[in-house]
């Protein structure tokens, strides 16, 4: 039974009101019993109203994606920390070596030779090998002997007089035992005593042995460098290699082994 729309319904059918015992219209609205209450409009979101928006740091997943340099730079850190760790470990575990004077970190003079002459007035060294040995020596010069042939003399001068000193080392070869010197060459190409720039002047001779018996075609080489206050002369007397001294005018048969002694004069200071 229909008790809001019926023509016996105990309530008002607009606004609910009971009616009563008695009446014909209800006494809130007015509206006569039995009416019907009229439709509910469609309830429509009021102009100028929206919804509200959660923001999206409130929600999860909904940040914007990190740049992908950013997240490169990040793995890359990440890696770089256990790498860097385990290299240190490895280098502090690493058993320490110690090298000779060749090699690693200067630790004292240079010598690649096992034998060496030093100065004592000028402090230059020179080292020498095989077949060579020191036949003279004194404070300021020495003579490296291989034969009674083919041998090296090292003078020490103060001063910067370059020509002086390959004067000296030339007219300090014996006169008997070394003739008919004359000039083979006026200048040595990449003439130098430790590798220090030198001038340099190539001889030919006869090499006169004891008592006139033996004689040797000789090829001398006077050079002589300067670094600060000390003058080095050089002189290199050798066997000449006949076969090959219009090739190479000076000739030197021991060239090979000179050069080892010439090169690795060492100057004061240098290492």
């Amino acid at each position: 039974m229909d008790l809001v729309a019926g023509p016996r319904s105990a309530y008002c059918g607009r606004c609910g009101t009971p009616f009563g015992p008695a009446g014909s219209f209800c006494r809130r609205c007015g509206a006569p019993r039995g009416a019907v209450a009229p439709p509910v409009p469609f309830l429509a979101p009021a102009a100028g109203w929206s919804y509200p928006v959660v923001p999206e740091t409130a929600v999860p997943g909904t940040r914007h994606k990190r740049r992908a340099a950013a997240v490169v730079l990040s793995v890359a850190v990440l890696l770089a920390v256990p790498v860097a760790v385990i290299t240190v470990i490895a280098v502090l575990q690493k058993p320490v070596t110690y090298c000779p004077f060749s090699c690693g970190t200067q630790v004292g003079p240079r010598l690649l030779g096992q034998m060496a002459y030093q100065s004592s007035r000028f402090g230059y060294r020179v080292e020498y090998r095989s077949p060579f040995a020191i036949a003279n020596q004194t404070a300021a010069d020495v003579e490296i002997y291989a034969n009674a042939d083919n041998f090296i003399t090292f003078a020490g001068f103060a001063g910067n007089n370059v020509n002086a000193a390959m004067q000296h080392a030339l007219s300090s070869l014996s006169s008997t035992e070394f003739q008919d010197l004359h000039a083979s060459s006026a200048a040595v190409n990449g003439a130098e005593i430790g590798y220090v720039p030198a001038t340099g002047e190539a001889y030919s001779g006869t090499f006169v042995g004891s008592g006139g018996n033996v004689t040797q075609p000789i090829s001398v080489v006077i050079m002589a460098a300067n670094q600060g206050n000390l003058t080095l002369s050089v002189a290199v007397v050798g066997t000449q290699d006949t076969s090959t001294y219009e090739l190479m005018p000076l000739g030197l048969e021991y060239g090979g082994y000179f050069d080892f002694q010439v090169s690795n004069t060492v100057w004061p200071g240098a290492t």
